[in-house]
Order: C-alpha cells, then sequence, then structure tokens
C-alpha cells in the first residue's frame, strides 16, 4: 500500500484532506530532508518568499501531484523533485 503519510495523519487526527491541501515548494530553496515552508503551503502562494521562484506542486516530468516530500523522488515516474547542483570545480 502506497498512502502517503500525509493522508495518514490526516485520517489519526480525523482532519479532511482535500484538493486545497496541495504540498507545494519551491525548486530552488527546498532542501529534500526538511519539511515545507507554511507560507509555500498556503492556497494563495504561488510564488517562493525567499527567492521569487514559482512553486511547483506537481512533477516536472510526470506532471503527477506532489503528495509527500518524505522522499526526494517522484513515486510515479522516479524524476527527482529537485535537480542536483553540480560542485565541480574548474
Amino acid at each position: 500500500m502506497q498512502i502517503p503519510s500525509e493522508y495518514l495523519d490526516a485520517v489519526v487526527r480525523g482532519v479532511a484532506l482535500g484538493a486545497s491541501d496541495v504540498l507545494k515548494f519551491c525548486p530552488h530553496c527546498w532542501q529534500p530532508g526538511t519539511t515545507l515552508e507554511d507560507i509555500w503551503l498556503s492556497p494563495r502562494s504561488k510564488f517562493c518568499f525567499l527567492c521569487g521562484t514559482g512553486l511547483r506542486n506537481s512533477c516536472a516530468s510526470c506532471n503527477e501531484p506532489i503528495t509527500s516530500v518524505k522522499f526526494r523522488f517522484c513515486p510515479y515516474c522516479g524524476f527527482p523533485y529537485k535537480e542536483s547542483v553540480s560542485s565541480d570545480v574548474i
């Protein structure tokens, strides 16, 4: 059963998790393994308050909605939510 932990938490708390509860993050500022900024999750938020980048709520590869950021990769296609930045020194 591939049920996102956010859905299970909502059921345990007795809180409805609807379409308005979409997870959003800044692909530039968010670091995998960290929690999302509360202001990114506001239904009115469209851009990152830190850098101005458009917030992402679906996979950049397959366009499936993001239901959990517990892991770094899309469970549908395996594409990373955030592309790694190369640290090569020239």
